[in-house]
């Protein structure tokens, strides 16, 4: 299918799908045309990036995933601990988040104690740790 049909199938626009290419994880047999002749495995490829970028992975995680399969050494107890993995990196940067949301509210509440109209020189925030 040329790149035209496969951005229809997929989602993903041409550019993306070129850019996939690009830094290879999209990789097609050789060719024999001019044109790109894409192969039905390429839509399930495209399926899989767009799964595991809508749980967080990063491209570099998608592509350690990709070749894991493609080597046939991705089993279940592989993709449990690359999702593990991904799980605890998750629960840190939720506790760097709230750490940094209950600092901004510290930082609200002397604030809003300042007078309306204050003009302020930065930084204002005392940015306590």
């Amino acid at each position: 299918m040329l790149i035209g049909q496969l951005s229809k199938r997929t989602g993903f626009s041409k550019d993306t799908i070129r850019f996939y290419e690009k830094i290879e994880l999209v990789v097609l047999p050789k060719r024999k045309s001019k044109y790109k002749d894409y192969p039905e495995e390429v839509v399930h490829v495209l399926n899989a990036i767009r799964k595991y970028k809508e749980l967080g992975f990063t491209l570099e995680e998608i592509r350690e995933l990709l070749v894991l399969q493609s080597i046939q050494v991705l089993d279940i107890s592989k993709l449990i601990q690359v999702v593990e993995r991904k799980i605890t990196g998750i629960d840190a940067t939720i506790e760097k988040l709230h750490a940094m949301k209950l600092q901004l509210n510290r930082e609200q509440q002397l604030l809003l104690g300042k007078k309306t109209g204050h003009v302020i020189s930065l930084p204002e925030m005392r940015w306590a740790a």
